[in-house]
């Protein structure tokens, strides 16, 4: 059954759908929030990867000043609603982790919506990943070693990539990490998600302000079918939680226990977890959506890169 929206949800719906809306929400979505700490050199790379229609994507390659020979190769995709964000968002946070590894990485400006309709953006990642896949040995890492990482539309983009890698038996992937992704927008209710403002835990004070912006935003999911150019969001690409997924690789995911994406997470996680997947999950107590932006604001960001680090070399 897929949950209707709710009053706030449609405010957002509305605002989304608009040209000038779009630009507003994209402006805030290409906010550089993070505060430079990483006291390490870090070497940025560009390159560009040729798409399947010519179009030459942009990616960034990282490495210290002392890279591990054959080690993890960090594959991340930024979030932003798949029409907004871009690879600066987040530099901070993949310095930090090449800075505590010694690891590449590598971060995709993949194509937006709605100037480019889905699945464009999808099939950059892909491409992407494959580019990786086949160059990893020149940057220095070992092909059998990637880790697929995304937040918020990027764990969307994330778990496709994972999912064309084991529908294409390609063996690209050795795991993924999703923070506060998007695996359900389509509200698809089952034993693992019931959506309810209940299974939200406020103080009363702040109950009304933290209620409006959870259903506010908890509509940007139905917002994106016109921005998307789909009315398809319900397929099993846009909407991995309607698949089996006992197919995937360990996963590690992330959500602050006031994010609007929360139930829909945990919800996944429970899921994977009771098909057999190996699977981390950790819940940030007192934060909302998009924290991972925020690497030398908020310790919670360095935590997480530290636990996605953990997972990485348990695995």
């Amino acid at each position: 059954m897929r949950k209707k929206g709710k009053e706030d949800e449609k405010i957002f719906r509305g605002f989304a759908s608009k040209e000038k809306g779009i630009a507003n929400l994209r402006k805030t979505f290409n906010e550089v929030k993070s505060i430079p700490c990483v006291e390490r050199k870090i070497q940025v790379e560009e390159k560009h990867v040729t798409a399947d229609d010519g179009y030459e994507i942009p990616v960034r390659i990282y490495h210290s000043e002392t890279p591990k020979e054959n080690g993890v190769i960090l594959y991340y995709i930024h979030g932003g609603g798949f029409f907004g964000g871009h690879p600066g968002v987040v530099e901070e946070s993949v310095k930090m982790f090449v800075a505590k590894t010694d690891f590449c990485a590598v971060s995709v400006d993949y194509r937006l919506a709605p100037e480019n309709p889905y699945p464009r953006g999808h099939k950059d990642c892909y491409q992407v990943l494959q580019w990786i896949y086949e160059n990893a040995e020149k940057m220095g890492g070992d092909k059998h070693h990637i880790f697929v990482a995304g937040d918020s539309a990027g764990g969307n983009l994330t778990q496709y990539c994972t999912t064309r890698d084991w529908e294409d038996d390609t063996h690209m992937v050795r795991g993924q990490m999703l923070l506060y992704p998007t695996p359900n927008m389509a509200k698809i209710e089952d034993e693992y998600y019931h959506p309810s403002m209940d299974q939200f835990e406020m103080i009363p004070k702040q109950k009304r302000g933290l209620s409006k912006m959870i259903g506010m935003f908890g509509g940007m999911t139905e917002g994106l079918e016109p921005i998307l150019g789909t009315k398809d969001v319900e397929n099993d690409y846009l909407n991995p939680y309607t698949r089996d997924p006992k197919k995937n690789p360990p996963t590690f995911l992330a959500v602050g226990e006031h994010d609007f994406l929360k139930l829909e997470t945990l919800g996944y996680a429970v899921k994977l977890h009771n098909a057999g997947v190996d699977t981390t999950a950790v819940l940030y107590k007192g934060f909302g959506h998009a924290f991972f932006d925020n690497t030398g604001v908020y310790p919670q960001c360095e935590d997480c890169i530290d636990e996605m680090i953990k997972f990485i070399l348990e695995h």
